[in-house]
């Protein structure tokens, strides 16, 4: 009969050698907390809606993105999320709702829901993306 030593010590060499146990134990490379600078400057194309710049943080969990500015269902939120490819490559999509209509595309009124795409491309400890649509909105991300 096996020791229960014996046993332990078999399960834990598996743990350490199976590569899906390897996988599933080990960090994602983009894991971890995130600072986020978003940066839209004023759109001429539309009733000259004015620039801003948004900070906040956010939180990567196996390559999967979230951040968040503001408190959510509130004038002024929005939550950026999506998947981080193996290589850096993201697809992003911030929903959120407009604060106020001076700053927003055709001055959309106070509290009417919004999203788009982000095209993004992340390394180890820094990363950067784009708006995809109408209005240019940049997007910073350094590793916390």
């Amino acid at each position: 009969m096996r020791s229960m030593h014996t046993v332990v010590f078999i399960a834990a060499g598996w743990l350490c050698t199976h590569p899906m146990a390897r996988a599933a134990t080990e960090a994602a490379p983009f894991d971890g907390p995130w600072k986020v600078t978003l940066t839209c400057p004023p759109h001429d194309d539309d009733e000259d809606a004015k620039g801003y710049v948004h900070y906040f943080p956010a939180e990567v969990k196996a390559n999967e993105f979230r951040g968040t500015h503001a408190i959510e269902g509130e004038p002024g939120w929005h939550l950026l999320t999506g998947t981080i490819a193996p290589d850096g490559n993201a697809n992003l999509t911030l929903q959120g709702i407009v604060n106020n209509p001076n700053y927003a595309v055709n001055h959309a009124f106070r509290g009417k829901p919004y999203s788009y795409r982000v095209k993004a491309r992340f390394e180890p400890s820094s990363g950067s993306g784009r708006r995809i649509g109408k209005r240019r909105c940049d997007f910073d991300f350094k590793r916390s």
